[in-house]
């Protein structure tokens, strides 16, 4: 529950270490930008946040003792002490270049009651107090940093307070004593409480917030097979609305490792401001994850009898071929036929506003197999080419696609061991093959989509996109 204002505060805290990288850097396969909307939202989910934490956080205990008069030194400690009330006057969150974030609260009020506890030699008296705390000015300055890891860490690097006055009335049994140095407590208990609160807060930093940044991916498994990496490649450009954030946004192989022969293209973001944060994903993110699938051999697809259903006219058997080509019949008669299909290289999708499409050019083998489990033998080689438009789909945490099948199958004969056949007789038939089995399995791999780098527990909604030139342009809010 308490980790949801925290993701407006893990985005903002990528400034502090990351504004001094310089230019230089290569462009992102993935931008997160946080809004004027957005930090407004992490500023007022954060005071609410802090008045329910304080109203449940139990303070330690605090002692001392004083010397009255004929009494002598007397020993006290105030005890048992839970904040009662918090008011919040003015609380600021902001950004500053080259600096980190800082925030501030000013002229704030805590009223605060326990128990009391008097001891000279053998004598104990006791009773309860209330204290109040006015005019509490608080500014704090984080940093991030990384670990051995490469994972992020946050610190406090100033924190300053100070309190304008405390007051304490006391009660019970001869709480007279306690009066008679009434204003030496509160003095004493002012010095106390400023060294407490930023005690507190850098506390609260390593406690609750350094490891709810460890919740922000690095790097994320997509399968066995690939994993995409986030991590960031060069400082947020800070404005006075809001930041921008830049990640690798890579797909790379768990298997194998080379480097991706291509660079992102630049992203020019939008001037758009209505949502609380924006992401831009590069059409480098989806080129580099098909570059990953395709060298480890999952682009490539057999066809056989029993995928075809048996209503289909034209089954992959030497007798359904005889009218496109008479000599495979001949030359094998009552066999079987088997297609391998597979990309040339990496079919990369390309982003135009409103458009994403890819054009792949495929392999397309055919075999027959021989009688009697003696393997099967190569009969002809096909080039086939099409234009294919995706749908891009977007839900509370991932990126997902489908296939929009429109265009056909153009095919051309690249090699044949049974001689010549007219390859354009065959387009409606391997079209049909490739509707019914390639297409299913890549969107089924598309379906599977790409994960937005999100902390813990974050979840995304009033979700609406664009495709621009070379990227994938996305608005939400955050619950």
């Amino acid at each position: 529950m308490m980790a949801r204002p925290y993701y407006m505060v893990v985005a903002l805290l990528l400034l502090a270490e990351f504004t001094r990288f310089g230019e230089g850097t290569p462009n992102p396969g993935f931008v997160a930008r946080i809004t004027g909307k957005g930090l407004e939202y992490a500023h007022q989910y954060g005071e609410a946040t802090l008045k329910n934490e304080l109203s449940t956080t139990k303070m330690h205990d605090l002692s001392g003792s004083y010397g009255i008069g004929w009494l002598g030194s007397v020993n006290y400690v105030f005890s048992g002490m839970r904040i009662h009330r918090f008011l919040l006057q003015d609380s600021q969150l902001s950004l500053h270049p080259g600096q980190g974030i800082k925030a501030s609260l000013s002229d704030n009020y805590i009223s605060v009651g326990g128990n009391w506890k008097v001891e000279k030699s053998f004598i104990t008296l006791h009773g309860t107090f209330d204290l109040s705390v006015d005019g509490i000015s608080i500014l704090v300055s984080l940093n991030l940093g990384k670990d051995q890891s490469g994972r992020p860490t946050v610190s406090v690097i100033h924190c300053h307070n100070s309190i304008s006055h405390v007051s304490v009335e006391i009660s019970g049994h001869i709480s007279w004593i306690l009066n008679l140095f009434h204003e030496r407590i509160e003095n004493n208990v002012k010095p106390i409480l400023e060294q407490k609160i930023c005690e507190m807060v850098r506390k609260s930093a390593i406690s609750r917030l350094e490891p709810y940044l460890r919740t922000l991916p690095v790097t994320l498994m997509i399968d066995q097979i690939a994993g995409i990496d986030y991590s960031l490649v060069g400082a947020p450009q800070v404005t006075s609305q809001g930041l921008d954030t830049h990640f690798k946004g890579e797909f790379f192989s768990r298997n194998w490792n080379t480097s991706v022969p291509f660079d992102a293209p630049p992203i020019t973001l939008p001037q758009k401001h209505d949502h609380m944060i924006y992401f831009a994903v590069s059409e480098y993110a989806f080129n580099t994850a098909s570059r990953v699938y395709y060298q480890a051999g999952q682009m490539k697809f057999t066809i056989q009898n029993k995928h075809i259903p048996l209503d289909f006219p034209i089954q992959l058997h030497t007798s359904s071929f005889w009218a496109i080509i008479p000599q495979l019949a001949m030359l094998y008669p009552n066999m079987e036929l088997e297609l391998e299909t597979s990309p040339e290289s990496a079919p990369f999708l390309t982003f135009t506003p409103g458009n994403v499409t890819f054009m792949p050019v495929m392999d397309i083998q055919a075999f027959v197999l021989l009688p009697n489990s003696a393997g099967r033998k190569s009969l002809f080689q096909i080039r086939a080419s099409t234009n294919i438009s995706i749908t891009i789909n977007v839900n509370s945490t991932r990126i997902t696609g489908s296939l929009t099948t429109g265009s056909e199958l153009k095919l051309e004969l690249k090699d044949s061991n049974i001689g010549f056949f007219n390859v354009n007789l065959m387009e409606s038939i391997f079209n049909y093959y490739a509707l019914h089995t390639v297409y299913p399995s890549l969107n089924a791999k598309l379906e599977e989509g790409i994960p937005l780098p999100l902390p813990r527990d974050t979840y995304l909604n009033s979700l609406e996109f664009q495709i621009h030139e070379n990227f994938l342009f996305l608005g939400a809010n955050v619950d």
